[in-house]
């Protein structure tokens, strides 16, 4: 359609799907960026790199953002330098394309935060229009063999290389509606159960039969709800090649970064709270896991160490891993630390196994590093990584070999919102323990149960489990009868088993949680509430913080 002269057009209808678009385009040029200056010319990225700078010179053109608009020009012209073989793609070239993305993310930021403050972006348009090969940092020139031929020609022998990508139709969906979805699914699932117990009421073979459908039908709707609030991996993985790539760079470290599982779906509110805690792991392998090049070739080591995060499913989980082969950590360090910090005393740290002595990583407050760096330090922070994995209904772990390397593995369930969950009478109400949290339940006699320092433990196995009574915890003075057998669930929290009593284990449900408002979202040890098909309010229990 063709505006009348002087027309105005209101574009700022228009900010949300330019900022979300224009985002996408930024996260792939990081991507591509790095990945050119890591593994060496490519025709197709290269190509790709320059239709992104190009998308969003044009789509802040037609939105009037100026300074974007020239930005990303001035970036479209030196990768269209690249495309001709006039530039060869080297580090120099990498640093200024990284940080003019950088630019235009803040840049958008403004747009998005409608901020009027002027930003100088005139020096970096300078730098990008003036690059000089001859001079640019070069921090790792990527290899591609011997260099018999000019940038040009190389370019053009790739340009029949065709990398085949993934296509799919897609359609973009308002988080809120998703939000809908899943909160709808769980009522309705609710109700399921409330059908149900009215049929026990009233013995109709029809009503039966009419619940069994529902229910078949609803497990299919909940199956493709979940399926539609499923994201992949990559969706915060791809950040992180770039972040390893400066972090490496900023620590005088050469590092081989590897992402395994990229395709892996996990629930967009997994996916959300995860990010964090992969990132601090991730700084903390290159901080203080990886040794310098010099370090590692005189421990015959190649020079580059190897970080790799990988992801995969198994049932109805998903194990993340993220190993890597550095100097590993020494289990003697960590006791002694944790004795000189009063965390644990002698008694308790010979008894101790491996396994749990790398998790007084996670202890608040402990930490072996000599010096904490603004990059990371090794146990600071670990403390809120596994809080945040546990409040997930997930485990965390840790393996270590001195010399050999790190591997802290993640535990997570596909989703948090509609889940399976143990129900047990505690009083003066009931709880929820989400199966995930569960190692197992059992009924423990009293004579098997001994006391010591004013707890009750009892062996599992070769453990001595402290029991913890859920009365007591939730009702202090309350105890339990002295009845014969004591029902017991079993969990693992920071790697050391608990046990946990209650009245009487009521039977496996599953239930929608609703998180808490506001002040009930402050206490701790609850994750949220459920309603049970009879009506009943169950609290669901977030056994990592009950203590």
């Amino acid at each position: 359609m063709e505006l009348e002269k002087g027309q105005n057009v209101d574009m700022s209808k228009y900010r949300g799907l330019f900022i979300s678009e224009t985002r996408e385009h930024l996260r792939t040029m990081n991507e591509l960026i790095v990945s050119l200056e890591r593994d060496g010319v490519d025709r197709d990225d290269i190509d790709s790199l320059f239709r992104s700078a190009h998308s969003v010179k044009g789509m802040a053109a037609s939105m009037g953002y100026g300074d974007i608009t020239n930005l990303a020009h001035r970036m479209e012209d030196l990768l269209d330098k690249i495309r001709k073989g006039v530039f060869f793609f080297d580090s120099g070239i990498a640093d200024l394309l990284l940080e003019g993305a950088d630019c235009l993310d803040v840049l958008i930021q403004d747009v998005e935060q409608e901020n009027t403050e002027t930003r100088d972006v005139e020096e970096l348009m300078n730098r990008i229009s003036s690059y000089d090969p001859t001079v640019g940092d070069s921090f790792h020139t990527p290899s591609i063999g011997p260099q018999t031929e000019s940038p040009s020609q190389m370019l053009l022998e790739k340009k029949g290389q065709v990398k085949r990508r993934e296509t799919g139709q897609t359609v973009r969906v308002r988080t809120e509606i998703l939000d809908y979805l899943i909160n709808t699914t769980g009522e309705l699932i609710t109700n399921k159960h409330q059908l149900l117990d009215v049929g026990k009421e009233i013995k109709s073979s029809r009503l039966d039969e009419a619940v069994t459908e529902l229910s078949k039908l609803l497990r299919e709707l909940y199956n493709g709800v979940i399926n539609v609030r499923m994201m992949p991996f990559s969706s915060i993985s791809d950040r992180f090649p770039r972040m390893v790539r400066d972090l490496a760079k900023k620590k005088g470290k050469e590092v081989s970064f590897v992402i395994e599982g990229e395709g892996i779906e996990l629930d967009r509110g997994i996916l959300e709270e995860l990010a964090d805690p992969l990132i601090h792991i991730i700084r903390n392998s290159i901080d203080h896991g990886l040794e310098s090049a010099e370090e590692r070739l005189s421990a015959g080591k190649p020079p580059e160490g190897r970080i790799r995060l990988s992801a995969g499913r198994e049932k109805d989980h998903v194990m993340i891993v993220v190993e890597d082969d550095g100097r590993g950590m020494d289990p003697a360090k960590l006791l002694k630390a944790a004795i000189e910090k009063g965390f644990i005393d002698l008694a308790r740290a010979s008894a101790l196994s491996l396994q749990e002595t790398f998790l007084l990583t996670c202890i608040p407050g402990f930490s072996t590093a000599r010096e904490v760096t603004d990059v990371s330090g090794r146990g600071v922070g670990m403390d809120s990584v596994n809080s945040t994995i546990q409040s997930l209904g997930g485990s965390l772990a840790i393996e270590s070999e001195m010399g050999i390397g790190s591997r802290i593995i993640i535990r997570l369930p596909l989703t948090i919102s509609i889940i399976n969950v143990l129900l047990a009478k505690v009083t003066p109400f009931s709880v929820a323990i989400p199966v995930t949290n569960i190692s197992r339940t059992m009924e423990v006699r009293r004579s098997q149960i001994t006391r010591r320092d004013n707890r009750e433990h009892f062996f599992l196995e070769d453990d001595e489990v402290p029991i913890y009574s859920l009365n007591n915890i939730f009702a202090a003075g309350e105890t339990l009868s002295e009845r014969i057998y004591l029902p017991i669930f079993v969990s693992e929290i920071k790697g050391r088993k608990i046990g946990f009593s209650v009245e009487k284990f009521l039977g496996q449900q599953e239930v929608f949680v609703k998180p808490f408002g506001r002040p009930f979202s402050k206490m701790r040890g609850f994750a949220g509430g459920a309603v049970l098909g009879d009506g009943d309010i169950v609290f669901v229990l977030d056994v990592a913080n009950l203590l």
